[in-house]
């Protein structure tokens, strides 16, 4: 591999295998003065070599590292502890408490944040979603429990496996139904500003069964561990909470961050006041409530809104009565540079339906697809007159591609003033008006 890559970062190897192969002595520095006109530039191993070597630690363990290691030129174990961070998270086994955010957010948040040398104070969004996990308990040993039970339920059993009755129990009180295997992992994170990082602060497992009042008292006991611990401080102050589009932590967040009004004493009431339709309510510490912009083109517009009928043959109708579907969309997409019949129906027919960048992918799509002249060429051959009918496609298509403009541009064109997203959503709101 080191001479096929022109490259011989691991010289070591190289001499044991002319040994194991039984070279002699004037055959191995030969071997090497070969490699080295090559081009031997020792450097250590490379990144994609530490993701390999991390990758087979994650799936098989230390021990299928060393395995592979003894025949493959990838680090070991020790390397990768010498050379990349890795950060334990307390996971939640029984009721959500205190104690275990507070742990996470020393361990994850404060003492990374100050090892790094970071010192700038950031504003810090709080993010939670859930994530997929197979429906299945796991044992862990560091603390002898059963894991993956849901965390709202498990106080009604004893997790721990202290004997063979306490493992029966726990058979018991899944077969009546009293507690749950995970169906999915609720995880809350923390987002500096500014920052490409987070810090995961809580992961726990759910059955799906919470309620607005169980998502007000984990909201709460994130927030109160944050201050208390002084991560405002040491990291920066949390200047929103963002869910995706569930409608009972979006009840739950309304309660808890859509309460007070801004007082006129606030510093952002002067910029805030004067720009009518936004929100000027928040909690007790300012914080205001959001949402995953991706979630809310997910199910407000792909899936739900008048994008749902793009995908489906029914269509929607704009300018002059022109149907836009997915029909006529599989059609014109693929004279996108980069876009071929086959992507083109992976646009429009995901085997996700939840697959939110596939969503924002579409639209970014169909805003490029408005730019096109399809009286020019190639889309049309010199001398031969343009398609009337390709031309009142293009029209209509046109006037989507600046609706989805507006919509896409205020959330992830990060160089817009406030009054220029502003004015995006206003112009959306405005175009929606007029059209339908």
């Amino acid at each position: 591999m080191a001479l096929a890559q022109s490259d011989i970062p691991w010289l070591k190897h190289l001499l044991q295998t002319l040994i194991c192969n039984g070279a002699s002595i004037h055959t191995i520095p030969r071997k090497i003065e070969e490699a080295l006109e090559c081009g031997y530039c020792p450097r250590g191993h490379s990144s994609k070599a530490y993701d390999l070597a991390l990758l087979i630690s994650r799936i098989g363990g230390g021990s299928l590292l060393f395995a592979l290691g003894c025949h493959m030129c990838i680090p070991s174990l020790h390397s990768l502890h010498s050379n990349l961070s890795f950060i334990v998270i307390t996971l939640t086994i029984g009721l959500i408490s205190s104690e275990m955010i507070g742990k996470n957010i020393v361990n994850v948040a404060i003492e990374p944040h100050y090892n790094a040398g970071l010192i700038a104070h950031r504003g810090v969004s709080l993010l939670t979603d859930e994530v997929a996990l197979e429906e299945a308990a796991v044992y862990f040993p560091d603390c002898n429990s059963v894991g993956g039970l849901c965390w709202k339920h498990l106080h009604t059993i004893d997790a721990s496996l202290n004997t063979y009755k306490s493992t029966i129990n726990i058979a018991e009180k899944l077969k009546t139904g009293d507690v749950h295997l995970r169906k999915e992992m609720t995880v809350i994170v923390a987002h500096c500003f500014g920052e490409d990082g987070i810090y995961p602060l809580l992961a726990a497992p759910t059955c799906k069964t919470e309620d607005a009042a169980d998502w007000e008292f984990i909201f709460t006991e994130v927030i109160e561990m944050w201050y208390r611990h002084g991560t405002d401080e040491k990291v920066g102050p949390v200047w929103s909470f963002a869910t995706n589009g569930d409608a009972t932590r979006r009840k739950a967040g309304h309660k808890m961050f859509v309460k007070f009004k801004l007082k006129h004493t606030s510093p952002l009431y002067s910029i805030l006041s004067n720009l009518p339709g936004l929100n000027l309510y928040t909690c007790s510490q300012s914080i205001t409530l959001d949402f995953d912009y991706k979630h809310i083109f997910k199910h407000n517009v792909v899936f739900i809104g008048f994008c749902t009928l793009l995908c489906s043959t029914a269509g929607v109708y704009l300018n002059n009565g022109r149907c836009i579907n997915s029909k006529m969309l599989k059609c014109y997409l693929s004279w996108l540079d980069g876009v071929d019949e086959l992507k083109a129906r992976k646009l429009l027919f995901p085997d996700d339906p939840q697959d939110d960048p596939r969503a924002v992918e579409l639209m970014s799509a169909i805003i490029q697809l408005g730019t096109i002249d399809p009286t020019q060429p190639p889309f049309t051959d010199v001398g031969s007159p343009p398609d009337v009918n390709i031309i009142a496609d293009f029209e209509a298509i046109k006037l989507l591609s600046h609706l989805l403009k507006n919509l896409l541009e205020p959330f992830i064109n990060v160089e817009l003033s406030l009054s220029e997203q502003v004015s995006h959503l206003s112009a959306l709101a405005h175009m929606l008006f007029t059209l339908y």
